[in-house]
Formats: structure tokens, sequence, C-alpha cells
């Protein structure tokens, strides 16, 4: 259900802003993550005032304590009411910490990945590297070998991967021109 809402959240204020991708998505991600969580100790907080007729602080404290699952034990809730409402509240508010910690964790390698594939993306080639990227050793690169030997270096693709591929290509053409041909595509399907 957290999830859930979240993701409504998350959608529309995405709708609403317009912004680039990226940081700025991750950043977003985990500052709704986190509202939710001090919504939830909010909720908790009025809660244990009106309910368990505790002060404001101690409300607080036993909220934030058992928002965040440390909850020393030293304040429990009594009442029937308080216990029902705490099942649920628990529940619900152990999922929205969860997903604040996914999200700052899904944040954080999305940022090494970026930085990565910048630095990847932005170094020339050097020998060693023009070598591994000339796939058919002609002593050119070709665009196509560029592209496929950058994408196999950010991880994108691998070397089973183009294997596959090539192979289905192989299959495909027919003719064994290295082009496949619409008469091809009808020949193979016959």
């Amino acid at each position: 259900m957290v999830s859930y809402v979240l993701d409504l959240q998350e959608n529309y204020l995405l709708r609403t802003v317009q912004h680039g991708e990226g940081e700025n998505e991750d950043r977003m991600k985990v500052g709704l993550a986190l509202g939710v969580v001090v919504l939830c100790i909010g909720i908790g907080v009025g809660a244990m005032h009106f309910v368990e007729s505790l002060g404001w602080l101690d409300s607080f404290y036993l909220s934030v304590m058992s928002v965040t699952t440390v909850g020393y034990g030293d304040r429990v809730f009594k009442t029937l009411p308080g216990r029902l409402f705490a099942t649920i509240w628990l529940f619900v508010s152990t999922l929205a910490v969860a997903r604040a910690f996914l999200y700052l964790a899904e944040a954080r390698v999305d940022k090494r990945h970026m930085k990565m594939t910048k630095w990847m993306l932005g170094h020339d080639l050097t020998i060693s590297e023009f070598l591994a990227a000339d796939i058919d050793n002609n002593g050119f690169v070709s665009k196509l070998e560029f592209v496929i030997y950058k994408l196999k270096e950010m991880g994108k693709v691998s070397e089973k991967d183009i294997m596959q591929i090539c192979e289905t290509f192989d299959r495909l053409d027919v003719g064994n021109c290295g082009k496949i041909t619409l008469a091809d595509l009808v020949e193979s399907h016959n």
C-alpha cells in the first residue's frame, strides 16, 4: 500500500515538474520516500497523544523509536485501540522506511553508474582499445564496431548477447550477403 501511494505521488510530481533525467529523479524519489516516513511519524505522534494519552514529547519519542524499528521497549501501547492502530501503523511504517533505504541505495548506485558511463564515453580510444574494438581485424573501427565496443565496456551488453544476436542475424541472412532483405525474411518464414 505504501509502495502504491508513493508511486502515485512520484508519478504525479514527475508529470507536474518538468526536469532532466537522472539525479533530479533520484532526489525526487528519495524525498518522497522520506516524506512518507515523516508522515508516518506524524500520524504515530497524533495517535499516541490522543489514543494512548501520552505527552507530545513522549509520543514523538515512541513514534520515532517505533518507525525506525529501534524500539527500546521502555514505552509500549497499553490500550486496545492503541495496539490495533500499532499493528497496522508499524507494518506500514516499516515498509516506508525500507522503501526509503532502497531509494537511497538506488540513488547512490545510479550516481556511481552515471559517473562511470560519462568517463567511459568521454575518453578517447587507446591503441589497445582500438585493437579490441576492431572486431573484424580490418585495420579500422567502424561506427558499428565502436558502438558495440562502448556498450560492452559500459556493461550494457555482453559478448554472449552479441554472439546470440549475430547468430540470429546469420540465420535470417539466407543469402549470406551480410544483409537481411525482405526476400530473406519471407524465405525464412516458409
